[in-house]
C-alpha cells in the first residue's frame, strides 16, 4: 500500500511539473498591447484630449 501511495505522489508531482512547463510555452505566444503601451495614446492623453 505504501508503494502505491508513493507512486501516486510521484505521478502527481510529474504531472504538476509537466503542466508548469507547458504554461511557459503558452504565455510566450501572444502579447496584448494595452493603452499604456501605446505611445500615441499617451501623447494624446497628455495633450488634453482625444484629438489627433
Amino acid at each position: 500500500m505504501t508503494y502505491v501511495l508513493a507512486l501516486l505522489v510521484i505521478a502527481a508531482l510529474a504531472y504538476v511539473a509537466w503542466r508548469l512547463m507547458r504554461t511557459d510555452d503558452v504565455r510566450q505566444g501572444t502579447r496584448v498591447i494595452g493603452p499604456d503601451d501605446d505611445p500615441e495614446f499617451l501623447r494624446r492623453l497628455g495633450s488634453g484630449g482625444d484629438r489627433p
